[in-house]
């Protein structure tokens, strides 16, 4: 998504141990009523800040690992000569 004309990425994420989920493997196995309750509250979140987010497409969990892996290799550049 696009939050004050940045790029701002999150992750869905289903609770591995929970067996009412756990079945669910990509984002077309989620609900679709669930989808669009999604798009709505990132869409509405920051309005009463006057900010503007725009939400493009969901991506894939190929996707979603390798930004989890690029910010942690990120974190780990930044912060690899903290005490």
């Amino acid at each position: 998504m696009i939050d004050s004309g940045m790029q701002d990425d999150k992750i869905i994420a289903i609770a591995a141990t929970d067996p009412s989920v756990n079945h669910i493997k990509t984002t077309e196995g989620l609900p679709p009523h669930f989808m669009v309750q999604l798009r709505h509250f990132f869409e509405q979140y920051k309005v009463l800040e006057n900010k503007k987010v725009v939400i493009d497409r969901f991506q894939d969990a190929a996707t979603a690992c390798k930004l989890i892996t690029d910010s942690i290799e990120r974190y780990k550049e930044k912060f690899r000569h903290s005490p």
